[in-house]
Order: structure tokens, then C-alpha cells, then sequence
């Protein structure tokens, strides 16, 4: 990223948003924690920061916040949206002056600033559209709990990827369109074919027997044999025979064959063969969508296929030109279908079984549809109806087949239907009874009648067929040049967006391992993109991948969508907006997990400017005592009220406050504010030296439980120090050594000396004997000996680091203290 475009945080200042009426803070560009009980109006800084950099609050939006907007419920309940403003001074490297921002929710889409600041901060409003500087509970549950979808969604959304999903999204849609252009124009071949069977009373459509039929009817009208089948020459040189008007013609002996085709599906064995057939389909489908690893083969081999079909006379290949030796890239594709030789089985199955069901259904809706033709001339509107609904039913039975591996069966349809292709019980006993109505109401014909309707009904009947056939050609070829090309966009999305993604994931786990190290050694993880989702699996020891949310505790899922955040973070931010925002993120993480957290976001993100809140405390100290704010960067809010908002404690260093109390003459407060403090502090440095404390059933430990092995630790770590360099023969740092000692032994003899001090004045007894100047030497010997836990560098506490259960050192987050405690092997 270019110079000068990466934004911090110096001052702070917001009125009337949200739980806050007024406030000003400077983070002066450092990392700053806001701790607090819930209610208490930490989120509120969260979402003026998130208002002044998008113009909008996220927490404001999205699922569930469709009656809440940003007018009514971003301002202070109290006020106008004129009088909700936030306002910031920020640093932008590069820069020499700061640079002031504003903005007010009256015009929330107008982010104030000098004219001449516009180049460097619309890249840094940009990204912060995306949402990228903000981390909640809500966004860690989008990461690791949500489905495939949504979490692809969210991250593509943050990596400003959605464009790429957008184009996918519009080749699925022309694929699918096509798709379903294709199967239409296929089934009304079929129908066609079924309309030509019903006509010369054939159950399976064969050009030879369609021939046999055409001239037979042709030399009874005195005509001479065709060689072929074409709807143009099917009358050539015939005369029509016609004297009855065409309007009220009816051709009983085509009825009767139409009728005996539909009484056809009653027999016995016409309903045993579909109903076989029927049930072999339906087991085969269930079977292959009911293994993962069968269905995607199928897909597989459905676009192999597709891709064989588009190969020209060039043998190249038909999507991205490359060159292949002429049968070459046939050859390639049709051994990688013999790979799944089963597959083709499968398909070859499924193709069989349904044409069988799918022709009896077209042939007898061909000879259906001609019923309803001759009903309808002699008036039986009532039985026309009736038809018209069978006639439905198998259209969708007919199409459901035309496509049977993803569109059957149909819940609508029984197998005992099927059966007999659905023909309503009330049309089963009156087939009989319509071929005597037709010859009651309609006049006699010539066989030679008989002949020129068979030959008219075919020739409507192949023009439909030739129709179809041509109108299939095109779509079908339309068709599979959008499913390849659908095919390798969603291969090139994903070997990119893959290299993407595993930069990310190897980032994602070798965090996690620094947290959880000790008991996941072998945590590895897969981010991979699918379709539309985003597939994301986390091992658990050594058992196999799972969803993060499935085996995981909810404290390893945030620390898990902690991670990935940061991990796409880096990849997104670095150069831009380095303030990021911690909204009460670590929950569930335990204490101990916590202060290794704090360790990685100090050594791992030190050019980061975090503000975190929180409601615990804990956390809270341990980030000031792992150095990831300094003695300034914690801010406590309480006594939350409508009116006034929270009430703040900049919690400045504890010697300050006790500085100013002593300014004061208020000794006793001194007293009572150092007391508290070193215990707390002492804590934290005993948790983080491993140093061992005197066990209490109730857990109350005072100043004193603290001092003496704090003692005796320090005493034992600078001789192991001093004896580790001897060792070495490493004269120099043996001397800091000495020198060290020297300072431990000087600040150990005060502290000692003025420990009697504190407790008489927390009780205040004796107070009254106590001036500013009695209590300042007590004040600064325990400032001293607390400074010999705190690298002056970094201002993080020390801490021990093991090999095993073994003492190796003690280090601190920047490096600057790494004491080697082990001393050389004699050998």
C-alpha cells in the first residue's frame, strides 16, 4: 500500500449519540481499552467511531432491524439528529498535520474535512464500508457459525470480492434459463413422438415403423411408397378424398385406436412394466443424492460429456482455444470418463428406465389430446374437462421424466398412480362408453377417409417433431457453452480466491496454535469456496475436520473468529485503516487464554491500533500489565443514566492517582489506593512469573501473601540469570547481572523498611501521625520494586517461558528482556 494512507486514532469527541451525551477521549494514536459493566455505554464509542468513518451504524442494520433506523435510534434519545455529532483528529503517516473529521447525523452522508485531504481519505472511507475495522460478538457468530452462504457473504463482502459472486451468480442464471429452454424444447420432441406413436398406435417411436405406416396409408389412396419421413412429401402427389365439412369430420376407426391406446395403461401387464420400471428409477435417484461423493461424480461426468460435445473439427478446446493435437482432448476427456465407469452405468440406467415410463406417457397423451379434439366437436364439454386435467397431469409427469436425476420423482404423483399414468378412476369405466357417443353423434367415412386423416394427423404431427428437433439443436448447444463456461469461471474463482484463502487459513491457524499450542500441536483448518458458500472446517484432534461450532467450545470459537478476522484483516487493511475494534469479543475465552490473547495482539499486531471494550476486568489488566496499552489506556465507564450518559474514569497510572492524593495530604487514600493496586498488580506478576502463593479456601489474598514470594522468585531468576552467563562464559551480561542484584538488593531494603506504613493508614490508625512527606518514601520504594517486574521498553510485565514443564527464561513482548535462565551442560 502507498505512504501516508493508514489511519489512526488521536482524539475523540462525541455528542449526543446513542448512550452518550458527551465525551472526549485521546488515544494519541495507541491501543485503548474501555471497560465497563453491560448498560454501562461502552458499544456507544463503538458506534460513534463506526458512524463517523461509513456514515452508518452497523449495529443498526441487518437481520431483525427492519423498524429501526438510523435517524430515530443513532441519536441520543433526547436530541435531534443535528445535535448527534462525532468528531476526530486522526493521523495519517505522511501527513505532517493531523487531520480533522466530522460528522453529524442530520447528514450522515457527508464526512466533513479540508477539501484537500479528499485523495487521502476516500481510499480510507472506502474500506471502512466494508466494515473491515469493527469486530462484535454478531460478527464472529457470521464467520464461524453461520452457514456456507452467509459466510461467504460476509467475507467476500470484507474483501470487496462481491463482484466476483455477482458474475457468478449471472452465469447460473443464464445456465439455468437454458437449462430450462433445453429440457422444454427436448420434452416437446418427445411429446411429438409420442403424438406420432399415439397416431399409428406404436408404444416406442421407430422411423422404420413410422415409414411402414405413411405408405400404407398412401397406397390405399392409390399413391406410390416414400423412401423417408418428412412432413413435405408425406401427401406428394395424393388428392384428398374429403366431402364432409373438416369442422365436423370425425374418423371413428382413428378414435377407436386412440381409445385402445388408453385402454392400453388398464392391462396388467402395461401396469406391472411401469410400475418396475418405476420403482427401479426411483431407487437409483434416492441412492445417488443420498451420497455426496456419488453426486458430485454425476455432476462430473454430466460436464465431461458437455465438453466432448462441444469439441470441433480443430480438437482444440472449445472454451479457452488452447491447442490440442486433432483427437487428442477427445481422447483425454472420454478416458476420464471411463475413470467413473459407474457413473455412466448410473446414467445409462436412469436414461432407460424413465424413456420406457416417459413414452407410454407421451404416446398416451398423443392419443389423450386427440379425444379431447373429436369431444370437443360433437359438445362434451363436461368429459373435455375431465380429460384436460389427466392431460395435465401427464404433461408434468412427462416433463419430471425429460429430466429424471433432478426432477424426479414428484411428491404430487403416488408410485400406485404412476402405475397406471394417473388416469382418474371415473375416465376408466367410460372409454368404451365415448366410442359409442362418437358414432351416435358423427357421420360414417371411407376407408380412403380413414387413410388421408391418418396421413393428416402425421404430417401436423412431424411438422411439430421437425420443429422441436431444430428449435433443440439450438438450445441445446446454447445450453452446454454456458455450463462450461459456468464450469471454468467457478474454477478460476477458485484456484485464486483459493491461493487467497490459504494465505489466510495459514495465518488463521498458526494464531490459533499460539493460543492453544499446548493441547492442538496438530490444529490445521480448511477454507475453501463451494458454489456459492464458503466451506470452512476446523480439525479436532486429530479426529477429523469438522464445522468450527460442532466439537468446539463457544471460547474456542471466539478466539477462532478473533483470528480469522485478524487474519483477513491483514490481508485487507495493512496500509489503510490501521485502527481496529474489539467490541466485547472474548466472552467465552477463559482467564489464562485471555492473557496469551493480549501477548499475541502486542508481539503479532504492534503496528495496530486496537480499542477494546470489555466488562471484564481482569482483561482489562492484563492488557495494561502485558504492555498492549500503556499506563494510559484504560478508561473505566459506570453509573450509566439516560440523562447524563456513563460516568468515565481515565484511570491514569496508579502513581499518578496516589501522587495526587499525596498532594492533597490525603494519606489515607494514598494508602489505601497503593494497598489495592499491589495487590492486583502483584497478581498479575506472580500469574505471569509462575510464581507460587499461599492457597486460601476463600480465595481472598492480601498484600502480604504476595510480597514474599515475590521476593524470593525475583532473588532466584536473577542468580539462575547470573549463573546461566557464567556459564556461557558471557562476561557481559553476567556484569547486568551484578548489576541488577545490586539494584534488588538497595530497593528490597526499602521495601521492607516501609511495608509497617501501609496497613496502619488503611485503617487509619494513626494516621493522623502520617504527612504527604512521611508517605512519599513508601510510595516511591514500592514504585521501585514493581518497575523491577516491567520492561522499560515495552511497559509489558515480565514473563517465564518453559521448555516443557522445564524454566527456560524470562522475556517480554518486544524482546528487549530475554533472560536465558539455563545454564551449559557439563560435558
Amino acid at each position: 500500500m502507498p505512504e501516508g494512507k493508514t489511519l489512526k486514532l488521536i482524539e475523540l469527541e462525541i455528542e449526543n449519540v446513542r448512550g452518550i451525551t458527551h465525551i472526549q477521549l485521546s488515544p494519541n494514536s495507541k491501543n485503548f481499552v474501555i471497560w465497563g459493566p453491560n448498560g454501562s455505554g461502552k458499544s456507544a464509542i463503538v458506534d460513534a467511531i463506526d458512524f463517523l468513518l461509513t456514515g452508518r451504524i452497523s449495529r443498526l442494520m441487518g437481520e431483525g432491524t427492519r423498524s429501526i433506523t438510523l435517524n430515530e435510534c443513532g441519536p441520543h434519545i433526547d436530541h435531534e439528529p443535528k445535535e448527534a455529532v462525532v468528531r476526530a483528529v486522526i493521523k495519517v503517516p505522511g501527513i505532517t498535520e493531523p487531520i480533522e473529521i466530522k460528522r453529524s447525523m442530520d447528514q450522515p452522508n457527508k464526512l466533513e474535512y479540508e477539501n484537500k485531504m479528499k485523495s487521502h481519505l476516500e481510499p480510507i472511507t472506502s474500506l471502512a464500508h466494508r466494515g473491515e475495522h469493527v469486530l462484535t460478538r454478531r460478527d464472529i457468530l457470521k464467520y464461524i457459525t453461520s452457514d456456507g452462504s452467509t459466510r461467504a457473504r460476509e467475507i467476500q463482502a470484507l474483501l470487496n470480492i462481491t463482484d466476483i459472486d455477482k458474475i457468478r451468480k449471472a452465469f447460473v442464471k443464464v445456465e439455468n434459463d437454458l437449462k430450462k429452454e433445453k429440457l422444454a424444447k427436448e420434452q416437446a420432441i418427445n411429446t411429438s413422438k409420442g403424438a406420432v406413436n399415439a397416431t399409428i398406435q406404436e408404444s416406442t417411436f421407430q422411423e422404420r415403423v413410422v415409414l411402414e405406416a405413411i405408405n400404407k396409408a398412401r397406397k390405399n389412396l392409390g399413391g406410390k411408397e416414400i423412401s423417408s419421413i418428412s412432413s413435405k412429401n408425406l401427401k406428394s402427389d395424393l388428392s384428398s378424398p374429403l366431402t364432409i365439412s373438416k369442422d365436423k369430420a370425425v374418423d371413428i376407426t382413428l378414435f377407436e385406436r386412440d381409445i385402445q391406446n388408453l385402454k392400453k395403461i388398464l392391462e396388467e401387464k402395461s401396469q406391472n412394466d411401469i410400475q418396475k420400471n418405476d420403482k427401479q428409477l426411483r431407487e437409483i435417484i434416492t441412492s445417488i443424492h443420498s451420497k455426496p461423493e456419488l453426486l458430485n461424480a454425476f455432476n462430473r461426468n454430466q460436464l465431461i460429456e458437455l465438453g466432448i460435445s462441444m469439441i470441433d473439427g480443430t480438437g482444440n478446446c472449445p472454451l479457452c482455444d488452447t491447442t490440442w493435437a486433432v483427437g487428442k482432448l477427445q481422447e483425454h476427456l472420454e478416458k476420464k470418463l471411463s475413470d467413473i465407469e459407474t457413473i455412466s452405468q448410473y446414467k445409462e440406467t436412469i436414461l432407460k428406465l424413465s424413456k420406457s415410463i416417459s413414452e407410454r406417457v407421451n404416446t398416451t397423451d398423443g392419443s389423450l389430446s386427440n379425444v379431447i379434439d373429436v369431444l370437443g366437436k360433437i359438445g362434451e364439454d363436461y368429459w373435455i374437462k375431465q380429460l384436460a386435467l389427466w392431460s395435465g397431469n401427464l404433461n408434468k409427469l412427462s416433463t419430471a421424466l425429460n429430466n429424471a436425476f433432478d426432477g424426479y420423482p414428484l411428491s404430487v404423483f403416488t408410485m400406485s398412480e404412476v402405475k397406471k399414468l394417473l388416469v382418474p378412476d371415473e375416465i376408466t369405466d367410460k372409454l368404451d362408453s365415448f366410442v359409442e357417443i362418437v358414432k351416435k353423434k358423427a357421420p360414417s367415412v371411407t376407408p380412403e377417409q380413414t387413410a388421408w386423416d391418418l396421413l393428416t394427423r402425421l404430417e401436423e404431427n412431424l411438422k411439430a417433431l421437425e420443429k422441436a428437433d431444430t428449435e433443440f439443436i439450438i438450445s441445446n448447444t446454447a445450453y452446454k457453452k454456458a455450463a462450461i463456461l459456468l464450469h471454468e469461471f467457478e474454477n478460476a474463482r477458485d484456484t485464486v480466491l483459493g491461493r487467497l484463502y490459504d494465505e489466510v487459513k495459514e495465518r488463521f491457524v498458526n494464531l490459533y496454535k499460539e493460543l492453544h499450542g499446548t493441547d492442538e500441536m496438530n490444529f490445521s483448518a480448511t477454507i475453501a469456496p463451494d458454489g456459492a458458500a464458503l466451506n470452512f472446517e476446523v480439525n479436532f484432534y486429530d479426529r477429523g475436520n469438522f464445522p468450527p461450532h460442532a466439537l468446539h467450545s463457544e471460547g474456542h470459537q471466539d478466539s477462532m473468529g478473533l483470528y480469522l478476522y485478524l487474519a483477513l484483516s491483514e490481508r485487507l487493511a495493512k496500509g489503510l485503516i490501521d485502527l481496529i475494534i474489539l467490541d466485547d469479543v472474548v466472552m467465552s475465552v477463559d482467564s489464562s487464554h485471555r492473557r496469551s490473547i493480549c501477548r499475541i495482539l502486542a508481539s503479532s499486531f504492534p503496528d495496530r491500533q486496537f480499542l477494546i471494550t470489555t466488562h471484564d476486568k481482569t482483561w482489562a489488566n492484563q492488557m495494561r500489565s502485558e504492555g498492549v496499552i500503556d499506563r494510559n489506556g484504560l478508561i473505566e465507564f459506570y453509573n450509566w443514566n439516560v440523562d447524563t450518559g456513563p460516568q468515565v474514569n481515565y484511570q491514569a497510572d496508579m502513581w499518578t492517582k496516589i501522587e495526587e492524593d499525596l498532594e492533597k495530604n490525603d494519606v489515607p487514600s494514598a494508602a489505601a489506593r497503593l494497598r489495592r493496586g499491589l495487590e492486583e498488580y502483584f497478581g498479575l506478576v506472580c500469574d505471569s512469573l509462575h510464581i507460587p502463593v499461599r492457597y486460601k479456601l476463600n480465595g481472598q489474598l492480601d498484600l502480604g501473601d504476595f510480597i514474599s514470594p515475590l521476593m524470593d522468585r525475583y532473588r532466584d531468576i536473577i542468580k539462575k540469570g547470573r549463573n546461566s552467563a557464567s556459564s556461557w562464559g558471557n562476561i557481559e551480561v553476567k556484569e547486568k547481572f551484578d548489576e541488577l542484584d545490586s539494584i534488588r538488593k538497595e530497593i528490597y531494603t526499602r521495601t521492607h523498611a516501609e511495608q509497617w506504613g501501609i496497613n496502619p493508614n488503611v485503617h487509619y490508625n494513626n494516621w493522623i501521625f502520617f504527612s504527604e512527606n512521611d508517605f512519599r518514601p513508601i510510595k516511591e520504594a514500592f514504585q521501585d520494586f514493581c518497575n523491577l517486574f516491567v520492561c522499560g521498553s515495552c511497559g509489558g510485565t515480565f514473563k517465564l517461558t518453559t521448555v516443557g514443564m522445564k524454566t527456560a527464561g524470562v522475556a517480554c513482548n518486544c524482546g528487549s528482556i530475554n533472560w536465558n535462565l539455563i545454564p551449559k551442560s557439563r560435558g
